[in-house]
């Protein structure tokens, strides 16, 4: 703060009694003084109240430029912004306009009015005229009136120097970024990040509205989840390699195709016939998330597996007789592809005193071999 000789010469004098003539200056300097050490250390109380609160503020944002993208870090069990939690994908300025370096949010705006007489949500300050705000919209206070043609360059440098998000990733760090967070623009062409770059829907021509934005209104909200197509229950061949994703489709409630991000959880094992339970799953440009659990059969093989190697054995005492040696040199397969020994079921049955039966078992499906062998022990 910095307040002119002259203003502390006209405020003693309206405050100095009347008739006060000698020591009158003296006692000027001494108020002045007081008055600035006043001032002085208000200011430094407010410097230690921020740096106090800044020690508590939970996350730092850094700002990728040459990927347009955003990670949001917090800290680490020694206090370090070390933990990436959130990635976001933005558009900075066209040309290098959104400066780089290390700066802290000063102020909050619901709706900004921003160059060019257009108007932004949930606006967070980064220093001077950039901030973090919404795509820009042609009425204030409107959200049906968003820039589409803008929204689809989510990803992409094109603004005049702020860096545009989707509603909802700027009202997240509107609600959960106090002023004073860091942020840190900078630039790496190697990786847009540790938690990689993020992607927005694509709109349709006068849409008008951002699919993120959690408004009541928003017709997004109203038309439901994603859809599958050609998602049913199927069989595969055994021992085939299929693609679990073949013929599958999904969209977006607004016909957006939604195909490559499509997510299979669950394993089927073409080796062991059987029902195999398949979760598929898809998140659309709202967040919203469709999941479909289909069964998969794995049909019988269509020969029976073959054991080799199977022969008597000879032991000296019958604690020897365990799988893992009586599966000793042999193998199995089947249609030519090698299977796990240890599919294999080994009984062992007494007959006399030093002998027993050895039966070895694979059932695939309803395929089944059995083999059989003699164990001896030689007391």
């Amino acid at each position: 703060m910095h307040i002119k000789h002259h203003k502390f010469t006209n405020w003693h004098r309206c405050i100095l009694p009347a008739g006060i003539a000698h020591g009158k200056k003296a006692v000027c300097k001494v108020t002045a003084v007081l008055l600035m050490i006043s001032i002085f250390l208000l200011h430094m109380n407010v410097q230690m109240v921020s740096a106090a609160e800044q020690k508590k503020l939970p996350y730092l944002i850094k700002v990728n430029r040459y990927h347009n993208t955003i990670t949001v870090y917090e800290m680490d069990e020694k206090g370090e912004y070390t933990v990436p939690v959130k990635a976001m994908v933005c558009s900075v300025g066209t040309d290098f306009k959104t400066i780089q370096g290390t700066f802290k949010t000063s102020a909050k705006y619901r709706w900004k009015l921003l160059m060019g007489n257009v108007y932004g949500q949930y606006a967070t300050r980064i220093v001077g005229g950039i901030l973090f705000h919404s795509v820009y919209y042609y009425e204030n206070n409107n959200p049906a009136s968003l820039a589409t043609k803008e929204y689809n360059k989510l990803g992409t440098a094109a603004s005049h120097g702020c860096v545009r998000l989707t509603v909802a990733d700027a009202k997240w760090i509107y609600d959960n970024c106090a002023l004073g967070t860091t942020v840190i623009i900078y630039d790496d062409k190697k990786s847009p990040g540790p938690l990689g770059k993020p992607t927005a829907m694509k709109l349709e021509k006068g849409v008008g509205w951002d699919p993120t934005d959690p408004d009541e209104r928003n017709p997004y909200l109203l038309q439901g989840l994603p859809t599958f197509e050609g998602l049913k229950n199927f069989s595969v061949a055994w021992g085939s390699k299929p693609n679990l994703k073949k013929g599958i489709k999904a969209y977006s409630v607004r016909g957006e195709d939604l195909t490559s991000k499509i997510e299979v959880d669950g394993e089927v094992n073409t080796l062991i016939p059987g029902k195999y339970k398949v979760a598929y799953s898809v998140v659309d440009g709202m967040g919203q998330l469709k999941m479909k659990v289909v069964t998969v059969t794995v049909k019988d093989s269509e020969v029976a597996p073959v054991i080799e190697g199977v022969s008597d054995v000879y032991v000296k005492n019958e604690e020897e007789l365990n799988k893992e040696l009586l599966l000793e040199g042999i193998t199995v397969h089947c249609q030519d592809i090698p299977l796990d020994p240890n599919l294999i079921e080994v009984e062992l049955e007494k007959v006399g005193d030093n002998q027993y039966n050895i039966t070895y078992v694979i059932q695939l499906g309803s395929k089944m071999t059995i083999e059989r062998a003699t164990a001896y022990i030689s007391m």
